[in-house]
């Protein structure tokens, strides 16, 4: 069996976070039709050219170049003789002198005319999307997330792909009743995307959540949603930069977030993105940098009112003290990361356990390098217990961490204490020390 390459067409629409049934979904087109523009065997009219464009996040130039790309590849690919694709072949009353092609081609227009006109109308249809239907979805939204900030991403990771599979595509192959819910709908899509990519983090994926990143970055580009894009890209791809070591990256994307939303974006969404500059600026060990831009981030969020996106309400002055903690975690003022870290815990909320847990055992790190031991293990104590009533990734990182950090002070009681109560109640974090510890 022959196992083709995918061609250039069909790497962009994947590149841009679409399977071909979501492509043809927002394009009012049958899915074969996107398979057979993909094969080179047909390509998209001249008025859906723009809109395809748009969708891959290309400009059209771009896209013709595509095209041609792809009639190359699969004209470089395909045998001599029979295609073994059901066109109309010569018979006692046809010509072969190329209409059998032409017919085809027809062929495909009229099924992506039927498709965009038919669904909704008669008995049988397809019903349309509603947005009372979209409401139920963002509930189900809510629900992850906070279940997701109780638990981590471990015990609901999958159920949310799950959904985004399932439930999500299936809305999206359906035609919605109006502008407004089709905007709506593709909204609600990059937040579950957004969700997913985030707990793809905390379960150790980052290639998988770069490419839930990226798609729910197209849509917002699909839905005019200036001020969400550049939030995706300073504050999650800008983290998961900062996640992977890669603080250069995370600069450079935040800056160009910054620059791209402008005084457009809300305050709240302002200071997010710059508190991310900070943070890599910090990681560079840039201090002048790191802290100007903490004190913009510190007036922007000032500035926030009660009038701002549902997606960036969750940032708070709790919220921004963790940044600002970290920051200078990484620039070795462990008192000043304190304060921060006080405020955060205290602000936070109590149902938002893995943020108090990654907190914790950041302050038991600050304690560790002012050299006091008891503070050190009574807080990271706390971290421990905080993390064991997560499935998440990273609090097992981060508590792992601060153990292999003690490991040089094994031998005083309240280490040896720390220790075997974690064995005790989070034994995958001890293991990871272990390791650490040795790597060391």
């Amino acid at each position: 069996m022959v196992v083709k390459k995918r061609t250039a067409l069909a790497l962009q629409r994947m590149a841009a976070g679409h399977s071909q049934e979501t492509l043809a979904a927002a394009m009012d087109v049958e899915r074969t039709t996107v398979a057979r523009w993909e094969r080179g065997k047909a390509e998209p009219r001249p008025w859906q050219r723009p809109k395809l464009a748009k969708l891959l996040n290309i400009g059209a130039a771009e896209l013709d170049r595509l095209l041609r790309l792809t009639c190359e590849q699969t004209a470089a690919e395909s045998p001599p003789g029979p295609t073994g694709q059901a066109e109309l072949q010569p018979g006692p009353n046809r010509r072969p002198n190329g209409n059998a092609v032409q017919l085809a081609d027809v062929d495909t227009l009229i099924g992506d005319w039927a498709a965009a006109n038919s669904a909704g109308h008669g008995v049988g249809k397809t019903p349309w999307v509603t947005e009372e239907e979209v409401g139920v979805a963002e509930g189900m939204l809510a629900m992850f997330r906070q279940l997701d900030h109780t638990h981590g991403a471990r015990h609901y990771a999958r159920q949310v792909r799950d959904y985004i599979d399932t439930e999500l595509d299936a809305m999206l192959r359906r035609p919605a009743a109006d502008d407004e819910v089709a905007r709506n709908r593709a909204r609600l899509t990059a937040g579950f995307c957004e969700l997913a990519g985030y707990q793809a983090v905390d379960t150790g994926s980052p290639v998988r959540a770069q490419a839930y990143y990226q798609r729910a970055l197209t849509l917002t580009t699909a839905t005019n949603d200036q001020a969400y894009g550049a939030y995706l890209v300073a504050v999650n791809l800008g983290h998961l930069a900062l996640h992977c070591g890669q603080p250069e990256v995370a600069l450079r994307w935040a800056s160009s977030a910054r620059a791209t939303a402008g005084t457009a974006a809300s305050p709240a969404t302002r200071a997010a993105i710059t508190a991310v500059l900070a943070r890599a600026n910090a990681r560079m060990q840039r201090e002048a940098e790191a802290t100007q831009l903490i004190r913009q981030a510190e007036e922007l969020l000032g500035a926030a009112d009660g009038d701002e996106p549902t997606w960036i309400r969750y940032f708070t002055h709790a919220y921004l003290a963790d940044e600002i903690a970290h920051s200078l975690h990484d620039l070795g003022r462990a008192p000043a990361a304190r304060t921060q870290l006080t405020d955060a815990l205290q602000g936070v909320g109590k149902d938002k356990v893995r943020r108090l847990a990654i907190d914790a055992a950041l302050l038991a790190s600050t304690w560790l390098r002012t050299g006091d031991l008891d503070q050190a293990c009574a807080v990271g104590r706390e971290a421990v217990t905080y993390a064991a009533r997560t499935g998440s990734g990273r609090c097992i990182d981060r508590v792992a961490g601060v153990l292999a950090d003690l490991q040089a002070h094994a031998d005083y009681a309240p280490v040896r204490d720390l220790r075997e109560f974690t064995r005790a109640v989070l034994p995958e974090a001890d293991r990871v020390a272990i390791t650490l510890s040795r790597g060391a």
